[in-house]
């Protein structure tokens, strides 16, 4: 079969090949991280990460749709959880173009938003160290950011996790 027929969204999967194929999905998410490494966003940015996130959420778009079609379930569902990974996405990317971005490679100019992110993180790590009491509520943002940053990929595995477990609409209960 071709590529384009096998990626389609119209194949239905089964939860064998479902559940394997969402591991891998999942795993090559977690590896594609490194791609957030100094070296790398300092030679090329964000960029090929974008990419490779790019292709990673299409790729668990396709599989999740093709799962709940051969369960005999609604996919709409798939593109909502898909959308609040993708905003989670610019999120953290933003987020790592302006702590990583330095002055030299933005133009020359002075760029506030990154010493301010700079600056939080070295408060933080000095609350750390100090055991300041003064640094909660800093400490408290930092927390719920953190937060707010995990949710999206929590959201992601239990939904796979419960498209994993639909029986197949084919077969007997």
């Amino acid at each position: 079969m071709s590529l384009r027929l096998q990626l389609s969204s119209g194949n239905r999967l089964a939860r064998g090949p479902f559940v394997l194929a969402v591991i891998a999905v999942y795993l090559a998410s977690f590896v594609s991280q490194m791609l957030l490494s100094a070296p790398v966003t300092g030679r090329m940015s964000v960029p090929p990460f974008i990419v490779v996130q790019a292709v990673l959420i299409w790729l668990w778009i396709v599989l999740h749709r093709r799962r709940l079609l051969d369960a005999g379930r609604s996919t709409g569902i798939v593109i909502g959880i898909a959308m609040i990974c993708v905003l989670e996405l610019v999120l953290l990317v933003l987020l790592i173009w302006l702590i990583f971005v330095s002055p030299e490679t933005a133009g020359g100019g002075v760029r506030e938003e990154a010493s301010i992110f700079r600056l939080f993180t070295l408060l933080y790590l000095l609350g750390m160290m100090s055991g300041h009491p003064n640094l909660i509520g800093l400490q408290m943002w930092l927390i719920g950011f953190a937060v707010v940053m995990v949710l999206p990929f929590a959201i992601a595995i239990g939904f796979s996790l419960w498209a994993a477990t639909r029986p197949s609409a084919t077969s007997p209960p």
